[in-house]
């Protein structure tokens, strides 16, 4: 099936999407707390610093879905991450990427969210995967992860916690 055929209303990548913009509010609230003169910052010598961090968590929606677009993929190179120089330009990356996302999710269809994709690992060998479950693992779930990871850096740098699924120690609320 071609790409540019739009997927139905109970397809999976729709449902996918409804997600994603649920998780887009709260990931927003994460990186709008990020404090601009702290983004150098980091837990430990071995952890990301705050700006590369909330660069990767703006990124990663919109770097994933380009990455399992095509029949196979690569890793990116991790080794050298880009540190963000304000809060503005993360969030200005978080919704390039979310347009990304809304403009491309809804392409493909459920045969092409079944078919496998093939991902070639920095160590030579490769992994398929069917495109919905690496969609669902990285550009959603990772994506989840680093945003709690966000949190752990606010809760450190003394930065109230937003809520999202429920309150944090800091507001009532969450989606």
């Amino acid at each position: 099936m071609s790409q540019t055929m739009i997927a139905g209303k109970n397809s999976i990548s729709q449902g996918m999407l409804e997600e994603f913009e649920r998780e887009l509010v709260a990931t927003r609230k994460f990186l709008e707390r990020v404090p601009d003169g702290k983004l150098s910052w980091r837990p430990h010598a071995k952890s990301m610093s705050v700006g590369q961090l909330g660069l990767h968590i703006a990124e990663t929606p919109g770097m994933s879905l380009r990455m399992v677009l095509p029949d196979r993929g690569s890793v990116p190179d991790f080794r050298e991450r880009q540190e963000a120089a304000t809060a503005g330009e993360m969030l200005a990356a978080l919704e390039a990427s979310a347009a990304f996302v809304r403009e491309a999710l809804p392409t493909v269809d459920d045969a092409r969210m079944q078919e496998l994709f093939a991902i070639d690992l920095p160590d030579g060998s490769s992994v398929e995967l069917p495109r919905s479950r690496f969609i669902r693992t990285i550009t959603l779930n990772h994506w989840y992860h680093h945003r709690g990871q966000l949190g752990v850096y606010l809760r450190l740098l003394g930065v109230s916690v937003p809520a999202s699924y429920g309150p944090s120690g800091d507001e009532a609320g969450g989606i």
